[in-house]
């Protein structure tokens, strides 16, 4: 497991190279929620997303440990994490190789690839067995999981830490989930500062997520392939093994899907009147609020915190989805 004391000291480790990313709002969007939107730009982090700040967390706990003797590191990725890993560990003067799926955004490849990444390819769903498989023949190579890891999951938490110093009152968070890694340290952080705060998971139409939560188990067919979506940042089927229980445990109830159609209008009304170039996984959250805007006004929520969590958009796709 992992504790906010974890998260705290991610912070304090990836301090000074991490960006402390702002928090923008929009009149315009306020009125139309009758609520406070507050947005923490991870779009803008190192890498182009908030996944720098578990990367580069974990590169550092490997090279400070002086009984690791681990000199590489690898990780499988569609395009972010593999992003965030290359750079921590070429900035640290290490070898990183990422397991790609063969359907990946070449945008997010050709990234990996400048940022001296090695890349393996794969089918999709493949990702994790071929990335255990060279790991396992490798020398002196160390794995580090995209989410289900607890050193990315503790630098992902530092998100909230500064997310509640900028906006210390908020009553709710929206979240996107893919593999969990993002929820689990965003709820644990938020939940240790306020524990009043109201945390919600924002999945893919597809993922089904509430049947896990609602059966307490990960029930999901793990021969099944990735979601079917727009915002390849949260493909994955399947939230990790130890970023369930903290999801499950601190995160409400009710999980909030969303389709491609709703990503498309939030990143419309992001582009349009904030001006902010994210990537669909980075609107996900603001899609969720679109759609349940009765639900989350009918709980008094007078202030809410959603995450732009990615701006690494394919350039080719962009005229397709407007």
């Amino acid at each position: 497991m992992f504790s906010f004391v974890d998260i705290c000291a991610a912070s304090d480790r990836i301090s000074g190279t991490i960006h402390k990313t702002p928090v923008m709002t929009s009149s315009y969007i306020n009125s139309l929620f009758d609520m406070e939107v507050y947005f923490k730009c991870d779009h803008l982090q190192k890498t182009g997303s908030f996944k720098a700040r578990g990367a580069l967390n974990a590169v550092k706990m490997i090279i400070n440990d002086p009984e690791n003797k681990c000199s590489s590191v690898i990780t499988h990725s569609s395009g972010n994490f593999g992003q965030a890993l290359a750079w921590a560990a070429k900035i640290h003067n290490i070898p990183c190789t990422v397991v790609a799926p063969n359907n990946a955004p070449m945008s997010k490849i050709n990234a990996m690839k400048a940022y001296g990444a090695n890349i393996v390819f794969c089918e999709p769903k493949n990702r994790e067995v071929v990335c255990k498989n060279l790991c396992d023949k490798g020398q002196n190579i160390e794995m580090v999981h995209p989410f289900d890891d607890y050193r990315v999951m503790a630098g992902q938490g530092t998100i909230a830490v500064e997310f509640m110093e900028q906006i210390p009152d908020l009553d709710a968070l929206l979240v996107a989930v893919g593999g969990g890694g993002l929820c689990s340290g965003i709820v644990v952080a938020a939940k240790n500062i306020k524990p009043t705060i109201k945390v919600y998971c924002v999945e893919p139409e597809g993922k089904e997520l509430q049947h896990s939560f609602d059966s307490n188990k990960r029930a999901w067919d793990p021969d099944a392939g990735p979601v079917n979506t727009i915002a390849d940042g949260i493909r994955v089927l399947r939230v990790g093994e130890k970023c369930f229980p903290h999801i499950t445990e601190k995160c409400e109830k009710k999980i909030l899907t969303v389709n491609d159609d709703d990503i498309i209008q939030a990143m419309k009304l992001v582009y349009s009147r904030m001006k902010q170039a994210i990537e669909p996984t980075g609107a996900v959250s603001l899609a969720a609020l679109f759609k349940y805007k009765d639900e989350l006004t009918a709980q008094n929520l007078k202030k809410i915190g959603a995450i732009f969590c990615g701006g690494n958009i394919d350039l080719e796709k962009l005229s397709s989805f407007f």
